[in-house]
């Protein structure tokens, strides 16, 4: 390929700062906003940077051309394979993004890379040109040593900051498809969700189609100089894909145009397209920085991470604790717990505790929770959750989510409260908690057990004060409000899902789950967790926290029902973007409101039973407005009178559900 074809603008390559560009300027874009430069090579014994799209090797050899016709005119200069091997071996790979240069680091030829740095510095600041390379020993010694560790493009941490990541690593090589770049390898990914864009151009724009299948399986089948390759299908890890069906599709669409050929092509597509979709697994269907299986994924792949390396996946957790766990400094086992020297007291506290609780323990180890599992405004509130992976002597584990409690003993001291008060309030609070779990159980509402941790800690100028801890066993699945959006498009899903959030909403309603703060219902974002069958169809629903319960104790059922409405709507909606029939979504409605409306009533029963226990519970409380004891005859008074067939009624008329029903 020449360098006019791949550069028509650069038959007279400009000099910049005493640097020869080839290309267009860095961060240019085309009339769309699309980066006309996303990658580029230096070449730094020639002082020459050639720009564009495409993969590095072909701006290799875009060099190679340049040179041959930088001899006098009409006598183009021979290079040996020798000095084009050179070009190739001394090339050095940048990437443009969010207006800084990465330097692609080669941990075994530092010295080139740092004379391309050098080169750069000529068109950009310093601050402006970062290194990759985090994950290599040998480059962070390297730059250590030269007083730049500021300089190693650091990793992203926060949810928002690795979207914008994965958002800014789209780049496009020679067609329309969008690939996602591996900055540290120069590798790329293409998604099912690029690929199944293909499928309408068949019809449409069937040269666009040919191109952008041909740029896929062409660029599947090469490596860079990294022995990365040039582009990989982005599936889950250990699955394959076979390409042959790819091969014959553009074979097919190369043939003369015939109505045959165009069935075969269609067939072909789809066969090629059900297979990725397979490989790939319902949670890498959809692109969506927003879907934390899909974020993390990508994310792993974009930053040359091996998932089964991180603990979090080896451990079989759920997709919102993946990259989002801090494992901390411990303690070995040798008969007795052999702590780090740098491991934190509340740490060494924990371990103490199930060590002297639980026999037959090998391994402990505590992560941090970094990342509420919840949108929630938590203001004011002590949020410290630790994950416990304690390892039993038959090689099992058993995981626990270890959470302190919101107000505790410090919170009401910063606000002013004497210490003996604080600490007098914090176990109220504490006995509340026990008690709305008790509550729960004798309404028959699943949910999990649950054991109290209480360390005592020697805090500066106010001595001895307790710290009270929940445990409960960590439960496999998927949270409700981030079920991956390929999960969706498979038919009995969502009325499945429909069916145990009806559920789920009446135990919201009636425990009258609320936020203290704004009257806001806990329902369906972030404590209901979903199992699957082996079918992949929801099987079951746990509520892993009934967070929030007494909150509400007077409002209707009929009043708080609209917003547990909206949620559903929020699932059917997507079940309706991925082509699911109006039929199931409509039957999803009736599945939800049949549901809640069974649970409902077997409350009731309950309640209304012969001497049923929920009258008695709490008899012994004080009955002062606001204490458990109102709060809870209220609770059962507001569940005697709700009307099931008013409850019917707003679902039948619900706004929210009006396009489904």
């Amino acid at each position: 390929m020449r360098m006019d074809d791949l550069f028509p603008d650069c038959s007279h390559p400009r000099l910049v700062n005493g640097v020869t560009i080839i290309g267009p300027d860095l961060f240019a874009r085309d009339p769309m906003g699309k980066p006309l430069s996303p990658i580029a090579s230096i070449f730094p014994h020639h002082r020459v940077m050639v720009t564009g799209r495409g993969i590095h090797g072909m701006q290799v050899q875009a060099m190679i051309d340049f040179l041959r016709r930088a001899g006098p005119p009409g006598e183009p200069r021979e290079l040996s394979s020798d000095e084009e091997e050179d070009i190739y071996r001394n090339a050095v790979s940048i990437l443009a993004r969010d207006g800084i240069i990465l330097i692609r680091s080669d941990p075994c030829a530092m010295e080139k890379v740092f004379a391309a740095d050098d080169l750069l510095q000529n068109l950009l600041p310093k601050e402006r040109i970062q290194f990759t390379g985090i994950q290599r020993a040998e480059v962070r010694r390297k730059l250590r040593r030269r007083g730049e560790s500021w300089r190693i493009s650091p990793a992203p941490h926060s949810t928002e900051d690795i979207q914008r990541f994965i958002e800014s690593s789209r780049v496009q090589v020679g067609t329309g498809a969008s690939f996602y770049y591996n900055a540290p390898t120069g590798g790329r990914y293409v998604t099912y969700q690029e690929l199944i864009k293909i499928r309408p151009l068949l019809f449409t724009d069937p040269i666009e189609a040919l191109a952008r299948l041909e740029e896929i399986y062409h660029l599947t089948r090469l490596t860079n100089e990294q022995g990365a390759r040039e582009l990989s299908f982005f599936l889950q890890t250990q699955s394959v894909l076979d390409t042959e069906d790819l091969g014959r599709l553009i074979h097919v669409l190369k043939s003369p145009p015939s109505e045959q050929n165009a069935a075969e092509a269609r067939y072909l597509f789809d066969r090629f397209s059900s297979a990725f979709a397979r490989a790939a697994g319902s949670e890498l269907l959809i692109d969506s920085p927003k879907d934390a299986a899909w974020r993390t994924t990508m994310f792993c792949r974009l930053y040359d991470i091996n998932e089964n390396e991180i603990e979090e996946w080896s451990l079989g957790l759920s997709p919102e604790f993946r990259l989002n766990v801090r494992w901390l400094p411990g303690a070995r086992i040798s008969g007795k717990l052999l702590f780090e020297p740098n491991a934190g007291h509340r740490v060494r506290a924990l371990m103490h505790h199930y060590w002297q609780v639980q026999p037959g323990i090998v391994s402990i180890n505590v992560g941090r929770v970094e990342k509420s599992q919840t949108d929630r405004d938590r203001s004011g509130e002590q949020r410290e959750v630790y994950l416990v992976v304690l390892g039993l002597a038959d090689g099992s584990e058993d995981i626990r989510i270890v959470r302190m409690i919101k107000w505790d003993v410090m919170h009401r001291v910063k606000r002013g409260t004497p210490l003996h008060q604080a600490i007098a309030e914090t176990i109220q609070y504490r006995d509340y908690i026990w008690d709305r779990l008790r509550a729960a159980d004798e309404l028959g509402i699943p949910k999990l057990s649950y054991t109290e941790i209480r360390l005592d800690e020697d805090v500066p100028t106010l001595g001895h004060i307790p710290v009270f801890f929940f445990s409960r066993p960590y439960v496999s699945g998927i949270v409700t409000d981030k079920i991956p959006l390929g999960s969706y498009a498979q038919p009995g899903f969502v009325m499945r899902l429909s069916g145990l959030l009806g559920a789920a909403a009446a135990a919201s309603l009636v425990l009258g789950r609320a936020c203290p703060r704004s009257g806001h219902v806990f329902f369906d974002d972030g404590d209901e967790v979903i199992q699957l069958g082996a079918d992949g169809l929801p099987e079951r629903l746990i509520i892993a926290d009934i967070t929030g319960s007494f909150t509400d104790w007077s409002t209707p059922l009929a009043q708080l029902l609209p917003h547990c409405l909206w949620h559903l709507a929020v699932h059917l909606d997507k079940a309706k973007q991925s082509d699911i029939p109006n039929a199931e979504l409509k039957a999803s409605v009736a599945v939800f409101a049949g549901n809640l409306a069974n649970e409902v009533m077997r409350m009731q029963r309950i309640l209304t039973q012969p001497g049923s226990p929920l009258c008695s519970l709490f008899a012994d409380r004080t009955s002062e407005p606001g204490g458990v004891r109102h709060r809870w005859q209220s609770i059962l008074h507001r569940l005697n009178e709700t009307n099931i067939e008013q409850l019917l009624g707003i679902i039948a008329q619900s706004d929210h559900l009006k396009a489904f029903v």
